[in-house]
């Protein structure tokens, strides 16, 4: 089935749902304007339009998402200095309605069960904030590295990744103030993606993702709190994977609560689709076309959690098999980094500080722990690391912190530099200011981490998870 043949079934499918038929299937032959959300740990929103302005980028404020933008002229937003840096996440913009519909508040305890890349998950550590944590838990390896380098870059101390089956996360139930479902369905809501390779649905997957989804809402239910929310999501239109899930799980364990986000178009869940009819509060669910907002599709149901409690369910798990994250007993890696950057202890005494082996320091927020249960896979960001004979800085907390530090910072004197060294390249530096060793690398207002300086030159250590080609057009994003 070729692209266009998908995009005619998916309006054959559809059509008793579809308000505008026409309209629905020109969105689907248009590509999406890449949106990015600001990170304020790392910049202000007027520090990122006047970076746009000077770029030359048209920035076009999302209205009903503070903070988000549309690029409408930016074709690799992912590759540029800020991006680097941290100052923004790039994200689909409907996708980003799913934190907004969750509404975390401040300190509260928060799990998001399938994470990555980890949009969801930085925007929900943001709105809880330093007093708050959220467990970031991914299954798949391959999409793990894509987490962490999430959380890395944009500085977030207070989530906790594991790597375990969502559908058995061994969590303590009934604890946690929310819990997002974000579930892996068919995909169909993200036909609009340039990067996207979706050519229709083979129904037999479609039942897996289903079988999927029933198993994760039900957890889900049985970690959040009596009174607490669970937010189901997915990026398809299948009714069998939407309100069909939502009406064979909830039973008497939860209600679907109405919610609207002011300017963002919406049509309500359906009660019924191919003779079979769901529960009444299933139009409380959000369902969110291309057409009607130029975005990708996407559906969205806000939970309740009622006082019954949940059966447990066996499960056989299959947990990694390592080393539980421990408080640190060895920090003399701290004073060096103190010594050598010149910045006073106090700046690390709101942090805590965690280490599995010898090697690598973690440095989180105070709230932020690892579940007693299983070995996390990390916490918080890494520090620095001890090698055999020395101690080395990890970019990310240079990145974190480059606005605190005093010594032995590379102030590159050109554009053309700084692409240098964020591509990973060595270059001829000389500079009286800075002593031979670890060094952070800093231009103009981005803090883009570590390197070495040695001999009159410079050479990058920032990591290949980093390395994305900027200011190459050819690069990959």
């Amino acid at each position: 089935m070729d692209r266009r043949t998908a995009q005619q079934e998916l309006l054959r499918r559809y059509a008793e749902l579809l308000d505008d038929a026409q309209a629905f299937a020109c969105a689907l032959e248009t590509p999406l304007v890449p949106s990015v959300w600001v990170n304020p740990l790392k910049t202000t929103v007027e520090r990122f339009l006047a970076y746009c302005h000077q770029a030359g980028i048209a920035a076009e404020p999302i209205p009903w998402y503070p903070g988000g933008f549309r690029l409408r002229n930016c074709s690799r937003p992912g590759a540029t200095l800020p991006f680097v840096a941290g100052w923004y996440y790039v994200q689909e913009e409907i996708a980003m309605a799913a934190v907004l519909a969750l509404d975390p508040q401040p300190g509260e305890r928060i799990v998001d069960l399938c994470a990555a890349p980890g949009g969801k998950t930085a925007q929900t550590a943001l709105r809880v904030g330093p007093e708050g944590m959220v467990i970031a838990n991914e299954l798949q390896m391959e999409r793990l590295s894509a987490l962490r380098t999430t959380i890395d870059r944009l500085g977030l101390l207070n989530v906790v990744v594991t790597w375990a089956d969502g559908r058995t996360l061994p969590l303590p139930s009934a604890h946690w103030d929310r819990v997002l479902v974000d579930a892996p369905c068919t995909g169909e809501g993200t036909l609009r993606k340039r990067t996207q390779s979706w050519y229709g649905t083979d129904e037999r997957f479609r039942r897996h993702c289903m079988a999927v989804q029933r198993r994760l809402l039900r957890h889900a239910l049985s970690l959040v709190r009596p009174g607490g929310i669970v937010l189901y999501s997915t990026c398809t239109f299948a009714p069998e994977e939407n309100e069909q899930v939502l009406d064979e799980v909830l039973g008497d364990y939860g209600s679907i609560e109405p919610f609207d986000i002011p300017q963002l178009r919406a049509t309500p869940g359906v009660r019924q689709w191919r003779g079979r009819s769901f529960r009444s509060d299933v139009e409380h669910a959000r369902r969110f076309w291309p057409h009607h907002n130029d975005t990708g599709g996407f559906f969205i149901a806000r939970i309740r959690r009622t006082e019954l409690p949940i059966p447990e369910e066996p499960s056989k798990l299959s947990l990694p098999k390592r080393a539980q994250l421990q408080p640190a007993q060895r920090l003399d890696g701290i004073e060096w980094f103190c010594q050598r950057f010149g910045v006073e202890p106090e700046l690390f005494a709101p942090y805590r500080f965690w280490m599995r082996g010898q090697e690598k320091l973690w440095m989180a927020t105070a709230a932020a722990a690892p579940p007693e249960t299983f070995p996390a896979e990390s916490i918080g960001i890494p520090l620095l690391s001890y090698k055999q004979r020395q101690i080395k800085p990890k970019t990310v907390a240079l990145q974190y912190l480059g606005r605190f530090l005093r010594r032995n910072v590379v102030e590159l004197p050109d554009e053309e530099a700084a692409l240098r060294f964020v591509n990973g390249q060595s270059q001829n530096l000389s500079t009286a200011e800075v002593e031979p060793g670890f060094v952070h690398v800093r231009y103009r207002e981005f803090e883009l981490g570590c390197g070495i300086y040695a001999r009159g030159q410079l050479h990058s250590q920032i990591p290949k998870s980093l390395l994305t080609g900027v200011g190459r057009e050819d690069g990959a994003e």
